[in-house]
C-alpha cells in the first residue's frame, strides 16, 4: 500500500474523463467528482501480484497436490467436466476458443504460469482421470471479483453436478477452496451458504457508495446522481449496478458490472451517453491512471467526509506515525458509525486481514469494544488527538512503525 493521495480522481483529467463530467450539470458535479475519486483501482501488477500470492499460499498450505480452476460462466445443470473437457484427449478447456473471454483469460494465465514452477504437484485445469491418479486431495476456484456470488455459485453446482466429484467432496476426500481479489458482502455470503461449504480467501473487500465513510449528504448526493444520469444511458435499470451494489472498484482488465451504469452503460443512438468505461472496458488513456499498488486517500480529507472536523483541523494525526494515525482514522470513523469493515478497509487502503488485524489490536488496548463500539478509553483517546496545536510528551513522529495510545500512556504515569 503507497501513501500518496488516492490517484483515481486523475481519471477525470483524461480525455474521456473530460468528457463523462461535462455530462454532468454544474451543480451535480462535484457529486460526480466524489463518486470517481472514490474509486479502489486495481492494475494489473497489483492484481497478479496478490492472486500469484494467494496461490503460493493456498498451496503451501497442502502436501498433496491441487487442482487449480479459473471460475468462469457454467451451465449449473451440466457438470463441469462434461462441459468443458476436449473429447478427443479429456483434458479441460480452461477458456472456450474463439469466446469473447473476460476475466478468466486473466485469472487462467495466472493459474498457468504458477502451476508450471510444480507440475507434479499443481495441476492447471485437471480432469477427473488426472485429479484421481495424482490422488488430489484440494480444488482451488480463482476469481477476481465475486459480485451477486451467481457466477461462482453456479460454478460450484457445475462440480457439484458431476457425480463423481461430489462424492468425494460427501467422503471428504477433497475440498473446495474459492479465492478471490475481492467481492460484496452479499456475494461471499451467496457462496459460503453453498452446500459444497467452500473455504473463501478473500484479499480487499470490496468499497460500495452505500457504506463509504461518509455524512448522510454527501452519500445522498452520490447516489442521487447515480439515478437520475442513469436516465440517459442504456442501462437504466442498473443505475446503481448489477445486484444494486453500487461498487466502486476497478480493475485495469474491466469494470465490474456491480458499478453504476453511468460509469460503463455503452454509448447508444437513442443513449448516447459516454461512459467512462464503455461497456465495461479500460480504454489505454485511462489505464495509464491505475497505481501499480492500491492507494490510500488523505485522511484529512477522509475525516472531513465523516464530519470529524475537529480532528482533522488539529494537526495530531500527523504526529502519530503511520500505525497511529490508521487507529485514529478507525476509532474516528467509528465514532461516525462507520462499524463496517469494508467501510474501514476504503479508508485505511488496508486488505482484509491488515485491517481486521488493527480492528483487533483496538480491541486488545480496550479503545473498542468486541463488537468494535468505542470504549470510555476510545472516546478519550479522540478526545486527546482533537485538542488544537497540543503535542503530548513522549509521541512519536511520523513514520514511527510503533505506536501506543496515549490514553495507556497517562494510565502508566499514573
Amino acid at each position: 500500500m503507497t501513501r500518496r493521495d488516492r490517484t483515481a480522481e486523475a481519471l477525470l483529467y483524461t480525455e474521456r474523463g473530460k468528457d463523462w463530467l461535462a455530462q454532468f450539470g454544474a451543480t451535480d458535479q462535484e457529486a460526480a467528482r466524489k463518486l470517481v475519486a472514490s474509486m479502489t483501482l486495481v492494475s494489473h501488477s497489483e492484481f497478479e501480484r496478490v492472486t500469484q500470492q494467494a496461490l503460493e499460499d493456498a498451496s503451501a498450505e497442502n502436501e498433496h497436490p491441487i487442482g487449480f480452476f479459473a471460475v468462469r460462466e457454467a451451465d449449473p445443470a451440466r457438470s463441469y467436466f462434461d462441459q468443458f473437457a476436449d473429447p478427443d484427449s479429456g483434458k479441460i478447456n480452461a477458456l472456450v476458443s474463439g469466446a469473447d473471454h473476460g476475466s478468466e483469460a486473466r485469472v487462467a494465465a495466472a493459474i498457468r504460469n504458477y502451476c508450471k514452477t510444480a507440475p507434479d504437484r499443481l495441476l492447471n485445469h485437471p480432469g477427473l482421470d488426472e485429479m484421481r491418479k495424482r490422488r488430489c486431495r484440494t480444488v482451488v476456484l480463482v476469481d477476481d471479483f465475486i459480485g451477486s456470488g451467481k457466477r461462482t455459485s453456479e460454478f460450484i453446482d457445475a462440480l457439484w453436478t458431476d457425480p463423481t466429484f461430489v462424492s468425494w467432496l460427501s467422503l471428504h476426500y477433497v475440498r473446495i477452496v474459492v479465492v478471490a481479489y475481492s467481492g460484496t458482502e452479499k456475494g461471499i455470503k451467496r457462496v459460503e451458504r453453498h452446500k459444497a461449504k467452500p473455504a473463501l480467501v478473500i484479499e480487499r473487500d470490496c468499497p460500495n457508495i452505500k457504506v463509504m465513510p461518509w455524512g448522510q449528504s454527501l452519500r445522498d448526493a452520490v447516489i442521487d446522481v447515480c439515478k437520475r444520469y442513469a436516465r440517459r444511458t442504456s442501462k437504466n435499470r442498473f443505475w446503481d449496478g448489477f445486484g444494486h451494489e453500487l461498487t466502486t472498484l476497478i480493475f485495469e482488465h474491466g469494470c465490474p458490472n456491480n458499478a453504476p451504469a453511468i460509469l460503463w452503460a455503452p454509448k447508444t443512438v437513442k443513449k448516447p451517453w459516454a461512459p467512462l468505461f464503455p461497456n465495461r472496458v479500460i480504454m489505454a488513456g485511462e489505464k495509464s491512471v491505475f497505481p501499480p499498488e492500491i492507494v490510500r486517500g488523505d485522511a484529512l480529507v477522509t475525516l472531513l467526509d465523516a464530519g470529524q472536523k475537529k480532528l482533522a483541523s488539529s494537526g495530531q494525526l500527523t504526529r502519530r506515525g503511520e500505525n497511529g494515525e490508521l487507529i485514529l482514522l478507525v476509532l474516528a470513523l467509528i465514532a461516525k458509525g462507520q462499524r463496517r469493515q469494508s467501510a474501514l478497509s476504503f479508508a485505511t487502503g488496508l486488505n482484509r486481514q491488515t485491517c481486521a488485524e488493527i480492528m483487533q489490536r483496538c480491541v486488545k488496548w480496550h479503545l473498542l469494544t468486541p463488537s468494535f463500539r468505542l470504549t470510555d478509553r476510545g472516546r478519550a483517546e479522540l478526545a486527546a488527538a482533537r485538542e488544537q496545536g497540543k503535542v503530548y510528551a513522549g509521541v512519536l513522529d511520523r513514520g514511527d512503525a510503533n505506536y501506543f495510545p496515549q490514553q495507556l500512556r497517562r494510565a502508566a504515569r499514573g
